[in-house]
């Protein structure tokens, strides 16, 4: 029997959602290799390669559960703009965060990342990304070097005097 909307319509895979579906199927696949280069460990003591796997496999049921969910044909929206903003800061926060962790230090570079990427959005307003950027700075520290005892450096060697191990 075929699924239908309210309406009578049959729910039908959307071509966009089975792409995207398999685009993370590849992804899912290619960080699930990469990981087998890793120990495993066990469940009581895991070794590196465990939560790239853990997370590999799960982004591997969401591809799949993505490329099966059927759906009205009328309620995905056509000719929206792409967020090329969104996508810009997105990216540079990332580079930002990859290039520069070690010389800022722990706190000032989530800070940055965190507020590039709060004003991503369109809906965030300045003092709001602020707020963002100050809780997550915070949150990252008492997890990261309080909690885990993480060895990138709290306030990096380029604010000289103030540097913080």
């Amino acid at each position: 029997m075929t699924q239908q909307t309210d309406t009578g319509r049959p729910l039908l895979r959307s071509r966009r959602d089975v792409i995207a579906g398999a685009i993370f199927l590849v992804i899912a696949a290619a960080f699930a290799w990469q990981a087998t280069s890793y120990d495993m460990g066990r469940m009581i003591r895991m070794g590196p390669g465990f939560i790239p796997i853990v997370l590999a496999i799960m982004l591997g049921a969401l591809a799949i559960g993505v490329m099966l969910v059927r759906s009205d044909p009328g309620e995905h929206e056509t000719g929206r703009p792409i967020p090329w903003r969104g996508i810009a800061l997105v990216s540079f926060a990332l580079i930002l965060f990859g290039a520069y962790g070690r010389v800022l230090g722990l706190v000032p570079v989530v800070f940055l990342a965190t507020l590039v990427t709060a004003l991503a959005s369109r809906r965030n307003s300045i003092i709001a990304a602020f707020g963002i950027a100050v809780a997550l700075s915070a949150l990252c520290y008492v997890i990261f070097k309080l909690g885990l005892g993480v060895v990138l450096p709290t306030i990096g060697p380029v604010f000289g005097p103030f540097e913080i191990l």
